[in-house]
């Protein structure tokens, strides 16, 4: 069994885990591998026999862990504070110099050479380095491995007096730049305080943050009176000149912790019984395969047509390849009309990692393992400006421990493997190319090219992975550049013996699982799951397992991590197993108007839902208003009536007396003012009466017979 670098592997004993380690170096010529235990806070590497640690996985004694569990570090940039960055920054630039020395770093007596002349020239402390070291090996040698063991958060409970509203800009600012809202100063803060405790926490009304709300707007935010149906009610000022409902939310919960919120809406002894605390106890130029792997895209020269109207000319495809340097193996692929763009890099980048026998078979390809065994991630890419400087480049490189390298603007030459590849796609796959586009067509007079088109996206696929598969197994490059080495063992300058045989010996390939580069690739966010589904973009969405595990039961609140393709919202993906496998999640009927959408067409969608329902706010604030005021003047009138009737001479029992025979009399009482009267008018006049004889366009109505009337009929006659 091959040992990589980065692989870790675990010793476990009756079930116990004994230790887990880490591979950092590996000198096969010499049999020997340098590893570091990554749960001993203090460990230090350690030089093994590689031979036997190949027997020891051999034999299960040795267990290799598919996933890292350093994956934690794989943080997009920009998802990390500035203060993680310095910090990482910092220790990198402590270290980077002296970690590059391998294999020297890892012995004992040099590497206390090594740090003693460091700490002499940079005045740093040898603690530190020692702790930056191990950070690094323990994490996969990857710069996010010096990430501190913290979040770094801001200063909560500061006091602020801006001068301008705070927050988001309300959403109406694009159509007036005065509708964004009011200031809330400190006599709005006091406004605030004031109803929260004669309302809000009032305890046992458990009154909603809206009602406390509303009653802010009827009191102290009304210019005047107006009749609405009979009622005088409150005139209030516009949406935009008062605080929102949103703004007193955020008043509510920075100033007043949860705990207090309860105890006062619930009372003490609610409090210490339902909602007390329950503490307890319940706990990773070219030496060696898969140094530098070159990436870079071409439009190819041929047109293609729609696979679903042959009639449709669809364009020239776009086609990203990625070379191992060293083997000038071809290890990626991706055709298709993404790009150039991250997106492309993005699907040639997860090409890399999948296993190539599936990804042929896809296209009707039948390979073995051996004809392209490639499925790794490399030391480095080497790649052009433009798709690798994007921020989803610069995570991918942090969070894989993958350098990222960039060709000098208009310096194709830098990458000349790959380059080369591109022409001998274009010049060995141009006489079997229907559309393809030549030179001599472009004469004026002559064929039309663009209308040769005969293949489409996936016959063009199939054609440039059977050129792969034949320059990888079967090219004889003449003019590479074999050493002595490769000499004695007589390899052949073929790029996969180059690979079998580099692997064996030294190499810088790292086993990635698929899922983790998707992972890495693919943008992610934290939502919440509740009763209504997983919530995101306003879009909600389930899945039938997630539904068998209760996640979306009532009362059930909960965050959890997303991965999904913006290009098509119809799915999302939950990280399940720590980001080691995916559930695939639909949209739910209620968001069905988003099926098929990309992400930006769903925000404009809610956009403009959004607009319209802002634009209307401030008559359902008004409306809010009248009601409130109508319903308090029921209260009143009721309250007014009975202290004016009312005997308050009966006691709490006499009044409690005979509820039950009191009820059985008022529904008698309305047993008689309810019961129905058919043609009541007529009859109470004295009118004519309904009859067959007074009007024969009168059909006879159906009057149903009792079976005893009817028994007595049927003797009657007999």
């Amino acid at each position: 069994m091959n040992v990589f670098v980065n692989n870790v592997l675990k010793r476990e004993q009756d079930g116990k885990l004994l230790d887990s380690e880490r591979v950092l170096w590996i000198d096969t010529e010499k049999d020997v591998v340098i590893t570091i235990s990554i749960i001993n806070e203090n460990a230090l590497p350690q030089f093994k026999v590689l031979s036997n640690m190949k027997n020891e996985l051999e034999n299960e004694q040795l267990i290799k862990l598919q996933y890292d569990p350093y994956a934690k570090f794989m943080v997009p940039e920009d998802k990390l504070s500035q203060n993680e960055i310095k910090i990482r920054d910092h220790a990198w630039e402590c270290i980077k110099e002296i970690v590059e020395l391998e294999p020297n770093i890892y012995d004992v007596k040099e590497r206390y050479q090594i740090i003693k002349d460091l700490c002499n020239r940079t005045g740093k402390g040898k603690k530190f380095i020692y702790k930056y070291l191990r950070y690094y090996w323990m994490g996969g040698k990857k710069e996010n491995a010096l990430l501190p063991r913290f979040r770094k958060c801001g200063g909560p409970g500061k006091k602020k007096n801006p001068k301008q509203k705070m927050g988001r800009k309300r959403i109406t600012v694009t159509v007036d730049p005065a509708l964004n809202g009011v200031l809330i100063d400190q006599e709005t803060r006091d406004i605030f305080d004031k109803y929260i405790r004669d309302i809000y926490l009032k305890v046992n009304r458990r009154d909603s943050v809206k009602f406390t709300h509303i009653q802010i707007l009827k009191e102290r935010y009304g210019v005047g009176t107006k009749i609405v149906r009979g009622v005088e009610v409150p005139d209030i000022l516009p949406d935009h000149k008062v605080p929102s409902v949103a703004q007193l939310r955020y008043h509510i919960r920075t100033r007043y912790t949860k705990g207090k919120r309860l105890r006062e809406r619930e009372g003490k002894v609610a409090f210490d019984r339902d909602f007390r605390p329950l503490l307890g106890s319940e706990t990773r130029r070219a030496t060696g395969p898969g140094q530098i792997f070159e990436i870079d895209a071409t439009v190819a020269d041929v047109y293609l047509l729609s696979s679903d109207n042959v009639d449709q000319i669809i364009g020239r495809p776009v086609v990203y390849i990625v070379v191992d340097v060293w083997t000038h193996m071809v290890v990626g692929l991706y055709v298709g009309f993404e790009g150039p763009s991250w997106l492309g890099v993005m699907m040639a980048i997860e090409n890399t990692a999948v296993d190539k026998v599936e990804f042929c078979a896809e296209y009707d390809v039948e390979i073995t393992e051996e004809e392209w065994p490639c499925h790794h991630m490399p030391q480095q890419f080497y790649a052009d400006r433009g798709e690798m400087e994007s921020k989803n480049a610069d995570s991918l490189g942090k969070a894989l421990g993958i350098h990222l390298k960039n060709a000098p603007p208009y310096r194709a030459d830098l990458k000349g493997i790959v380059e080369q590849q591109f022409r001998t796609l274009n010049l060995t796959l141009q006489p079997w190319m229907p559309g393809a586009v030549k030179k001599e067509y472009q004469k004026r007079g002559g064929p039309d090219y663009v209308l040769d088109a005969k293949l489409t996206l996936k016959d063009f696929t199939k054609m440039v992975i059977e050129m792969i598969l034949h320059r990888n197994n079967f090219h004889y490059m003449e003019h590479y550049p074999l050493d002595k080495a490769m000499s004695k063992d007589s390899v052949k300058p073929i790029p996969r013996e180059l690979w079998n045989w580099g692997i064996q010996r030294d190499h810088f390939l790292h086993e990635v699982h698929p899922d983790i580069v998707r992972l890495n690739v693919l943008p992610e966010a934290e939502v919440t799951v509740s009763s209504e589904g997983i919530k995101f973009e306003g879009m909600f969405y389930w899945c039938s397992e997630l539904l068998d595990q209760g996640w979306f039961v009532q009362g059930k609140s909960t965050k959890t991590v997303i991965a999904y393709d913006r290009r098509n919202m119809s799915y999302v993906y939950i990280k399940t197993n720590d980001g080691k496998g995916f559930l695939k999640c639909s949209l739910l009927d209620k968001s069905s108007r988003f099926l098929g959408l990309s992400l930006e067409e769903v925000k404009m969608v809610r956009f403009e839902e959004k607009l319209q329902k802002s634009l209307y706010q401030t008559t359902i604030n008004q409306q809010e208003v009248d009601l409130s005021t109508r319903l308090e003047l029921i209260k009143k009138q009721a309250e007014d009536r009975v202290n004016a009737e009312r005997d308050f001479s009966l006691t709490k029992t006499e009044r409690k007396a005979n509820i039950k025979g009191n009820q059985k009399e008022e529904r008698d009482k309305l047993r008689k003012v309810q019961n129905f009267e058919l043609n009541k008018s007529k009859q109470a006049n004295n009118d004519s009466a309904l009859s067959l004889e007074e009007d024969s366009e009168i059909e006879t109505s159906y009057s149903p017979v009792s079976k005893l009337g009817m028994l007595s009929s049927i003797r009657k006659e007999g």
